[in-house]
């Protein structure tokens, strides 16, 4: 097996280490409402196939952080992903707002 090498990735799809999920269980089990963890536990449920489920983690990302750096951006990926276009502008408008 070669080295990992950077410039191996480019114009691949990100790559998923199995660790990331268990940091994250691991961040949240010590307090449930660590932003970073959930953010990432969003991204990683999008990543999955699960849009919906991203949403709502990302929603409670919100809640708890309403200025959480892309959070905002990162929902209006997601309604865009399930093809609701309004949700999307609606979050990328906030989005702007909030990081302006």
């Amino acid at each position: 097996m070669r080295p990992y090498d950077d410039r191996d990735l480019k114009g691949a799809p990100p790559l998923r280490r199995p660790e990331t999920s268990v940091l994250v269980k691991e961040a949240l089990r010590k307090d449930a409402n660590d932003v970073d963890a959930l953010f990432v536990l969003a991204a990683l449920r999008a990543q999955d196939g699960h849009p919906d489920e991203g949403l709502t983690i990302l929603d409670r990302v919100l809640v708890i952080d309403p200025g959480y750096p892309g959070a905002w951006f990162f929902k209006e990926k997601l309604h865009r992903m399930r093809g609701e276009t309004r949700q999307a502008e609606t979050a990328r408008e906030q989005g702007e707002a909030t990081e302006a």
